[in-house]
């Protein structure tokens, strides 16, 4: 048997809507139900208003609803609380909301549709786990109609309770789906906690290595939000430092476990490249490991396929600069993901070779070095162009 079909929004007999936002108190909505008949703004079939000690008020269609294609069956909580937050914290900051409205023109019905500069913004308040396909198709959906959607995640469990400030994280391949380059020039993770009234903002995410990311948790009160929505505080010099120092201690934990954890031998295509190379593992060149832009396009340690990239450079005495982009489409085929991403990723790595002198091996190449990593950070998370 269909289950009950929970929404928040409906309209009197007159047609006036009606929106149960954190505004209205329990005590006048048990009032208001005895004197008012509901109906759904779809359908336009009656609905209940249902008004509990334990969950939060809403309305709800009789069993098995014609209209239940149309609205979300069995909502989460935290689903229906997230929404009343938005549409409250909407309302405070002076832009008009509607929860729930249907889009007839694609079918779709965002959590809430919020009037910026005379814009209507979809905004989404993912609570569940839904399937890559589905997001990308509700978001063409609205980019079809000359919209641009807002996805929020609920802040996940394990990072939740984390400490604000600098520190690694990881984030699942669902996880970074909710990834956005609009409030920062780096990835950034806006997720809510209606249960806390908090927004949490992962910003200027660093990958290095598969799941694992570097970067800042900051926290804000809903009451403090605004909306477009705040924008992360750029890493001042000092943390960027950090960024580095980690990064550092990462590659080295990377390459020391890659010696004490092969189970390949000869087989394993780092430590064989290494082989050919006459080089240790554990006493890689600094210019092997390198966070260059967009480096989250290989899912491998960046150590393994820059390595992988000079062996091709040496093998065949191409200069940074000068390597055929046949041969260097070929060696990006060899590697999962993205192909277009991880060339644009090869030639920046290409760039930095050239530019710390690579193959010049003097007393100053360390600190030419780690100049060039921190101009790349610089240039990463503030978006400027650092002059020599």
């Amino acid at each position: 048997m269909k289950g009950v079909i929970h929404i928040l929004t409906a309209t009197l007999k007159d047609g006036t809507p009606v929106t149960l936002d954190e505004s209205h108190q329990r005590e006048r909505l048990k009032v208001w139900r005895k004197e008012q008949h509901f109906r759904c703004p779809q359908c336009g079939e009656r609905v209940l208003l249902k008004v509990g000690s334990i969950r939060i008020p809403h309305f709800a269609h009789e069993m098995d609803s014609a209209c239940i294609n149309n609205f979300s069956e069995g909502e989460s909580l935290p689903h229906i609380q997230g929404k009343q937050l938005l549409h409250t914290l909407f309302k405070r900051v002076g832009k008009p909301s509607v929860l729930e409205p249907l889009l007839s023109e694609l079918s779709q019905r965002p959590d809430l549709l919020v009037q910026h500069d005379g814009i209507a913004v979809p905004i989404e308040f993912q609570c569940s786990r839904l399937p890559a396909e589905h997001k990308e198709s509700r978001t063409s959906g609205y980019e079809s109609i000359g919209m641009k959607p807002i996805w929020i995640l609920q802040t996940p469990h394990k990072v939740r309770d984390m400490s604000e400030g600098f520190g690694q994280f990881s984030f699942s391949a669902f996880h970074q789906l909710f990834f956005t380059t609009n409030l920062s020039p780096e990835f950034t993770l806006l997720t809510l906690t209606p249960e806390t009234r908090q927004f949490h903002y992962f910003s200027h995410l660093l990958p290095i290595e598969g799941n694992l990311f570097i970067g800042i948790h900051r926290k804000l009160p809903a009451h403090l939000q605004t909306f477009p929505f705040a924008r992360p505080k750029l890493p001042d010099q000092h943390t960027l430092h950090h960024y580095f120092q980690f990064y550092k201690m990462h590659r080295s934990t990377y390459l020391q476990r890659s010696i004490l954890l092969n189970r390949k031998g000869v087989q394993n295509p780092f430590l064989r490249n290494c082989y050919e190379l006459k080089l240790h593992p554990t006493e890689l060149p600094s210019w092997i490991g390198v966070p260059v832009h967009c480096n989250g396009a290989f899912r491998v340690n960046d150590c393994e396929w820059q390595l992988d990239l000079v062996r091709l450079l040496r093998r065949f005495n191409f200069s940074p600069k000068r390597i055929p982009l046949q041969r260097l489409q070929r060696f990006v085929d060899n590697y999962p993901g993205n192909s277009r991403q991880q060339l644009n990723v090869c030639k920046s790595y290409l760039e930095f070779l050239h530019l710390i002198q690579w193959e010049k091996k003097d007393s100053t190449q360390s600190e030419r070095i780690e100049k060039e990593v921190i101009k790349i950070l610089l240039e990463r998370f503030l978006a400027l162009q650092i002059e020599n």
